[in-house]
């Protein structure tokens, strides 16, 4: 039993509740005029045996103990369970500290001052000339050398480290922010950055995490960058990004380039939408956080020979990293297979020789729009690439380049696509086309093994399992129940175990990706049913995270886990951390198929409430018609019929969904087409 459902069990709802509103027994329940809004006639009903309460009248709404004292003294959950923790006489044990928040805070703090101190030496200190004409060469304008934070780190040894000591910060902790190295040969801390123009790296929230440092002459390295601290993972940032997310959204695009500098002069010249990788190759952290906003990536890297081995990293990288789809494909005769797609649109800039991104984009800004606009798709680019890099004339050369473009065309969602890249192919190698298309159809066999090995999909109602441990039966109950199954026939103990496991796996689903609340609520319209509330999670813990979800995403902010976090009362960061950590064990499914699997979910944890308010209603019914009242009666019997209506319309609901996955499960094992 945990803390709320300890606290629910020692407290008296009737009681409780009867401290703010006069309440009078009604045969089995107690009523009273709702104290949330104006009536004459009592619809506040409290059910002692299942220690909730509900507004039949102009509410509407209802809960436990936790939601009543929450809405009547206006407090937030964290302050609600304080006050009813200490009415139980249950003993709050301190919320779960994160032991490395308040180093992390720190190190903020470090590398702000920090970026302050750099700030204030360019605009000021007369050693920062040479990076002021640096900038003025490079035609960077004032606000823009604003807008990015950029500074100047003295010649010095110490300067810098002298500056923050002075703040109160220590020798080790500077060190951890990557801001000083020490010499053990001297046994003494130096400054890692000197007269390097300084440019501040911030995550997507702002927030300072590292320095990169470029020198002014012809000194090496040219680039020096933060080594890797708690903050700062080379690996994971996307240079530019807080300052572009939103125009990536509105453009439903981003364009990656190399350097520092580009995405500065980008931004400069009104191209917003531009990020940098934080080296040569990109890595799948950095597209996936890119994937967020948009699935449309236009790379823009050096036209060299390095530039372009590291532009096949970064697709390699790319096709790895981005989310794939699971597409069904028919044979001849008629049987189904899945297929893996790539659920992105990845382009290629092609730069002239000897041009960086800056350089054109300061110099040539019509052709820089140009080649973004002319981008060649992915595997227009493999085909150039390989036949500057294979000998096509031999046999070996032949299969390299089939071996590079088969896989790339087999990922293509669009058919005709397909065959025109199959067909260009044949041609290129001089191959007949049913050769390259059995090479593409084994590497979509190939792309598709892994997924259907690592799924485990859950099985039909009624069909036998396996003995599973308990966390896999948990997975496959709520599963089981969001396809239509009775508690019983899912395998778990109880109702209430039931909408735990479904409440649980609804929103260990929604929380990788909130746009699934999103289309839950489109969803609901469509269908002419209610969108998920809050009232529909019996959980308090639960009810709040889903709440705290729908303010997050209704701020049309880019999704960010450790930012939601914050907004958490820090009771619920446990909760949180269990519903990831679930979350990751949770077999990959198509979006399709996920999307159908919380509308049942959904349709389910309706149903199931509705079903609770029916028993009770009829309760107040038949002691409304003993006491012969007839205005309660009539009341009861509309929400009684409306109750029933709604019932058997999400029922209806089901049988169809239960019907189309009964379709595609024999589908998927290769029954022929009807």
């Amino acid at each position: 039993m945990n803390v709320t459902d300890e606290i629910k069990a020692r407290i008296d709802i009737v009681d409780f509740i009867s401290r703010y509103v006069p309440l009078q027994r009604s045969g089995s329940t107690f009523k009273a005029c709702c104290p949330f809004h104006q009536e004459k006639t009592p619809s506040f009903v409290v059910f002692p045996h299942t220690g909730t309460w509900h507004c039949f009248g102009a509410c509407g709404t209802g809960g436990d103990v936790f939601t009543f004292l929450m809405k009547k003294e206006n407090l937030d959950f964290s302050e609600a369970l304080k006050v009813l923790a200490k009415e139980a006489g249950v003993e709050l044990a301190p919320p779960e500290a994160d032991p490395g928040a308040s180093q992390r805070e720190l190190l903020y703090q470090i590398n702000s001052q920090a970026a302050a101190y750099f700030r204030n030496l360019l605009h000021r200190h007369s050693a920062a000339a040479p990076a002021r004409e640096y900038l003025q060469r490079r035609g960077i304008h004032k606000d823009v050398a604003e807008l990015f934070q950029l500074g100047f780190a003295l010649n010095s040894w110490d300067n810098l480290r002298n500056h923050l000591l002075e703040q109160g910060f220590s020798d080790e902790q500077l060190q951890k922010a990557g801001l000083l190295k020490y010499n053990e040969q001297r046994n003494r801390y130096y400054d890692a950055f000197r007269n390097r123009l300084i440019i501040p790296i911030r995550d997507r929230q702002g927030r300072v995490i590292g320095f990169g440092g470029r020198v002014l002459d012809d000194s090496l390295p040219k680039y020096l960058n933060t080594g890797e601290t708690p903050l700062f993972h080379k690996s994971r940032v996307v240079f530019g990004l807080d300052l572009a997310h939103r125009a990536i959204r509105e453009a439903d695009e981003v364009i990656i380039v190399e350097g520092y500098m580009d995405v500065i002069a980008a931004h400069q010249h009104g191209y917003t939408n531009v990020v940098a990788c934080m080296g040569t190759a990109i890595t799948q952290e950095q597209l996936q956080q890119l994937q967020r906003f948009t699935t449309n990536f236009v790379l823009a890297l050096d036209a060299d020979a390095a530039g372009q081995q590291a532009t096949i990293r970064g697709l390699n990288q790319a096709r790895q990293a981005l989310r794939q789809l699971r597409k069904p494909v028919f044979s001849p005769g008629g049987r189904m297979r899945l297929e893996e797609r790539l659920a992105a649109n990845l382009r290629i800039v092609a730069l002239p020789q000897g041009m960086d991104p800056d350089d054109l984009i300061r110099s040539q800004p019509g052709q820089w729009e140009e080649l973004i606009r002319t981008a060649q798709p992915l595997v227009d680019y493999f085909f150039d690439l390989v036949q500057a890099q294979y000998d096509l004339a031999t046999a070996q050369g032949k299969a390299q380049a089939v071996a590079q473009i088969a896989p790339l065309i087999a990922e293509l969602g669009d058919e005709i696509e397909r065959q025109h890249y199959i067909q260009r192919l044949s041609r290129l190698v001089q191959i007949d086309e049913q050769t390259i298309q059995h090479r593409v159809e084994a590497a979509a066999r190939t792309l598709a093994r892994p997924a259907k090995r690592s799924s485990r999909r859950p099985p039909l109602p009624g069909a036998s399992s396996p003995e599973l441990p308990p966390e896999d039966a948990l997975e496959v109950g709520s599963v089981a129940m969001a396809q239509g199954a009775t508690p019983a026939s899912s395998g778990l103990a109880s109702t209430a175990s039931s909408r735990l496991a479904m409440e649980k796996f609804l929103l260990a689903n929604l929380l990788p990706d909130p746009r699934l609340l999103i289309w839950l609520v489109g969803a609901a319209d469509r269908l002419e049913i209610q969108p998920l509330v809050g009232e529909d999670l019996d959980q308090p813990e639960y009810r709040e995270i889903f709440r705290a979800l729908k303010r997050y995403i209704s701020r049309d902010e880019p999704w960010d886990l450790e930012a939601f976090q914050s907004t958490l009362a820090p009771e619920l960061h446990g909760w949180l951390a269990q519903l990831v950590s679930y979350a990751a064990t949770l077999p990959q499914r198509e979006p399709d198929e996920l999307r159908e699997a919380l509308l049942k979910v959904m349709i389910r944890l309706r149903l199931e409430r509705l079903k609770t308010q029916l028993t009770s209603m009829h309760f107040l019914l038949r002691d409304a018609q003993q006491a012969k009242e007839r205005e309660a009666i009539l009341r009861y019997s509309t929400a009684i019929n409306r109750n029933r209506r709604e019932r058997h319309h999400l029922q209806q609901l089901l049988v169809q969904l239960n019907r189309t996955l009964l379709d595609s499960n024999r589908l998927s094992q290769g029954a022929p087409t009807l």
